[in-house]
């Protein structure tokens, strides 16, 4: 299968996008439309949005909430939009990339702990190609900013598909928040993906592709919920 095709048979068939991907591993093609369409969806909104009301905004919560109001104006003076955009652009990319070799890292490590033989090439392949659905949050979000008759949008609303945004509406700063503004509706589908494709490549039982695709997330997702509800 070609590209664009594979990327069709993941959100429709996946199974069959998974044989393809045993015989034939790679990983660049969503790795960059990932990160492209993450990226291009930060600068967009960084490039209209109210950057002061922002800054106002975040300084408003936390640790920052205790600085005398003169050092808060300060510093929402200081901040330029260039370098808002551009560190939250680098920042975006990397950190999508730096989370798939890791996954892969784990993938890898799993593998050879439960003799699974499979190359990094072969788990970075299926880190970056269940993370393919999250393109469609993007799409979400830059909805989002085609109808808001407003900059002043913060960055919990663009993420419309979070569980925050739909269900919980936490406010910025309240307990949790960071946490369901990160999870979406389409976390599931991306990791019943990683089950599916751990359990096509390896032809073990159901049991076995959930304990080894979703152990970090159990723990990493229950580490953030302690920390988070503190």
């Amino acid at each position: 299968m070609k590209n664009t095709e594979l990327a069709w048979a993941i959100l429709t068939s996946p199974g069959s996008a998974f044989i393809e991907l045993q015989e034939r591993p790679r990983f660049w093609f969503p790795l960059l439309a990932t990160v492209f369409g993450a990226v291009a969806l930060i600068a967009w909104y960084y490039s209209i949005v109210d950057l002061r009301w922002l800054m106002e905004q975040i300084l408003s919560v936390g640790g920052a909430a205790q600085m005398p109001e003169e050092q808060r104006a300060q510093a929402v003076a200081a901040t330029s939009r260039g370098f808002m955009l551009g560190s939250s652009v680098v920042g975006g990319a990397v950190a999508i990339v730096a989370f798939k070799l890791l996954e892969a890292v784990y993938y890898s490590l799993a593998g050879k702990i439960t003799n699974v033989e499979k190359s990094f090439r072969h788990w970075l392949t299926l880190a970056a190609w269940t993370g393919l659905p999250s393109l469609l949050g993007v799409l979400a979000s830059a909805a989002v900013l085609l109808a808001a008759d407003t900059n002043q949008l913060g960055t919990g609303e663009l993420a419309v598909l979070s569980l925050n945004e739909l269900f919980f509406h936490t406010p910025l700063g309240g307990k949790g928040n960071t946490l369901l503004s990160a999870l979406t509706l389409l976390h599931p589908w991306m990791w019943g993906l990683s089950v599916l494709g751990v359990r096509v490549w390896t032809g073990r039982s159901w049991a076995f592709s959930a304990i080894f695709a979703l152990l970090p997330v159990v723990v990493g997702y229950g580490i953030w919920a302690a920390i988070s509800f503190s």
